[in-house]
């Protein structure tokens, strides 16, 4: 399932991409995170709990940072996560781009490709759809709520 999010973070491109690739950080800003530790070099263990439909999940799963180009703000992740009880899992190979506006702003598009595995698979894709988007977007809104609560 291919996603693709643009939107304006109120914050220079910088102060957007060190909160990008401040992986802890920017993980906080997804809803249902409840832990995001070091695993080594670009490699973080974390934890989510979500709600799709009438199934509650608790995944978890490793974030890897694939590559990062801070001059041209590119970076792009891979996300693996299972959840043992539901029997099922994710992954998600995602994009990043961080572009300035004239006006002090920045561009943030993400684009994620996701795969579910098991009992996960097996939900309606227009649900899973749905709150796949919704994630991506309560993302963006919270770290853009994030970076303005840090510039004032």
């Amino acid at each position: 399932m291919k996603l693709e999010i643009r939107s304006v973070v109120p914050a220079s491109r910088e102060a957007t991409w060190a909160a990008v690739m401040d992986i802890p950080k920017a993980a906080g800003c997804i809803p249902g995170i409840k832990e995001v530790t070091p695993d080594g070099e670009g490699r973080y263990q974390a934890t989510l709990q979500a709600r799709v439909g009438p199934m509650g999940m608790n995944l978890s799963g490793t974030i890897t940072v694939l590559s990062q180009d801070a001059e041209s703000g590119e970076a792009e992740f891979l996300v693996e996560a299972n959840d043992r009880r539901v029997g099922g899992g994710v992954k998600t190979s995602m994009t990043m781009k961080v572009t300035a506006r004239p006006d002090g702003e920045t561009d943030l598009e993400i684009v994620s490709d996701t795969t579910f595995m098991g009992r996960l698979g097996e939900l309606g894709q227009p649900l899973i759809r749905r709150k796949a988007r919704n994630t991506l977007e309560d993302f963006s809104k919270n770290l853009s709520k994030l970076l303005a609560a840090e510039s004032s």
